[in-house]
């Protein structure tokens, strides 16, 4: 009976709902809560340098480094950004929290010397005025341990609904363990419990996931003031040891990223706590190549489905993409790839079906011998996602439009990812398989159940599957042909 249940409710959303990607953030407001170690010092540079991401206030928790010489480094940083406007706060000193690393990142010097004193805000006020005193739903980036909000949640639980969600650098949720756990279990629990939306973000002990002396290498060349900032950190004698040790893990530079670049993570939910999200994978490569041209001023920020800028060079493409342009191109041609970006970007999102119809409209060219705009299509897809967004890969890669007047939508009950293109009184019907299709219904079945239609998990999980697809899917096998006789 329950996975009749089941069987229902997704039949139901998915004939009943039409559903759309959620809109894509270009700008974020955020709190930034850090301990202050050497990696927070990348993170917090990484976010203070991107134009589109407005940081509310930091806040200082006890891990690294005590709260108040946190404070100090970062006066200094905001003072190398121009950014000492931004409000500083601390927040209570833990017991019995001295970590041995404690002392190196004592001695590393963040900016310049702070000649105004410090300030005296409380991290929970400050959190609290911050959150109470806005429209808008505010991110929290945590890259130590979650005292403060955890002080708010007690004091305040109503501000809860004010954060858009927190997103924490950890080494593990399953079990939940770790440093920044380990400093303060008991408001990490109460975060845990409260509701709030948490992605904890972690480097998996991926060995590839290191700041090396090939970024620092970039940072070397001062094309930006970011880069300016990480080399004169870098360039101290008692970091530079270490950098050449390879002993600076990306870790809080993470956190970092996965605002910015999303795409790049692969994400679980708690099946018991669907408000918790974790780290299951994660591009390293991809993730240092974001960091690299964050440095060196080549990042462009614009939330594109497929394009980075236009497509000229492989970094011009998004981070995910870049893996698969190689493989795609020799395997499938130059026709297919440019019908596939360029279905993505005029689709709005990168889904299967749409890859499916670009592959499919490529395949009917390629049997009838023509060229763009040449074709006239019936297409059996409908009206409704996922199956109609077929018809905009036929569109783009045959270049039968409905502004042309040579596609059209069958009047036919049962909807299918099928069309019939015809050319000169020839026509043929092509169709996705029946076991293609089925794995296709699966998976969007899967994305439904754990995530629901509405959250960008599912969408994150469609666009991995397509770009999955778009590789592994040969045009030439994934398709039953028929030729339809003409009365």
């Amino acid at each position: 009976m329950k996975k009749l249940v089941i069987y229902l409710i997704i039949v139901f959303l998915a004939t009943n709902i039409v559903a759309q990607p959620l809109p894509v953030k270009l700008k974020h407001s955020v709190i930034i809560d850090t301990d202050c170690a050497v990696d927070d010092m990348r993170a917090i540079s990484l976010l203070l340098a991107r134009p589109e991401i407005t940081i509310k206030a930091v806040l200082l928790s006890d891990g690294s480094l005590s709260p108040k010489e946190g404070g100090e480094k970062i006066g200094s940083l905001l003072k190398e950004f121009k950014a000492d406007s931004i409000p500083v706060a601390y927040g209570e000193a833990l017991k019995g929290v001295n970590p041995p690393w404690r002392q190196f990142n004592s001695q590393i010097i963040w900016g310049s010397e702070i000649t105004s004193p410090l300030s005296s805000l409380n991290a929970m006020d400050c959190l609290s005025e911050k959150l109470s005193s806005t429209d808008e739903k505010l991110i929290l980036v945590c890259l130590g341990p979650l005292t403060n909000i955890g002080q708010l949640i007690k004091k305040n639980p109503a501000l809860i609904s004010k954060i858009e969600r927190v997103i924490w650098y950890n080494e593990s949720v399953k079990p939940l363990q770790g440093f920044n756990y380990e400093c303060d279990k008991e408001n990490a629990d109460l975060v845990f419990k409260s509701g709030v939306r948490i992605d904890v973000i972690s480097n998996l002990n991926d060995g590839d996931a290191v700041f090396d002396l090939t970024m620092y290498a970039v940072c070397s060349q001062l094309k930006t003031n970011l880069a300016r900032i990480i080399y004169n950190v870098h360039s101290q004698p008692v970091v530079l040891e270490k950098l050449k040790q390879n002993h600076f893990r990306l870790c809080d530079d993470l956190v970092a990223l996965y605002l910015t670049n999303p795409e790049l993570f692969g994400i679980n939910v708690m099946t018991d706590r669907l408000n918790i999200r974790y780290t299951k994978d994660y591009n390293a490569p991809g993730s240092k190549e974001a960091i690299c041209d964050m440095i060196n001023g080549n990042y462009v920020s614009e939330s594109n489905v497929v394009f980075n800028r236009f497509p000229v060079q492989r970094e011009m493409f998004n981070y995910d993409v870049r893996p698969i342009i190689d493989s795609a191109i020799a395997r499938y041609g130059i026709d297919e790839w440019k019908a596939n970006v360029m279905t993505d970007e005029f689709h709005g999102h990168l889904g299967v079906f749409s890859i499916v119809g670009a592959k499919m409209g490529i395949k009917a060219r390629e049997l009838f011998g023509v060229g763009p705009d040449m074709l006239d299509v019936t297409t059996y897809a409908g009206s409704k996602p996922p199956y109609s967004c077929l018809t905009d890969g036929i569109q783009v890669s045959t270049g039968a439009t409905l502004g042309m007047g040579t596609i059209h939508l069958a009047a036919d009950i049962e909807v299918k990812p099928k069309a019939i293109f015809t050319y000169k009184g020839r026509s043929v019907q092509i169709s996705l398989k029946k076991e293609y299709l089925q794995k296709v219904d699966a998976d969007i079945n899967e994305g439904i159940l754990k995530f629901g239609l509405m959250d960008d998990g599912y969408w994150k999980l469609i666009r991995r599957n397509a770009l999955k697809y778009w590789i592994e899917w040969d045009r030439n096998k994934i398709f039953d042909i028929v030729e339809i006789s003409q009365k």
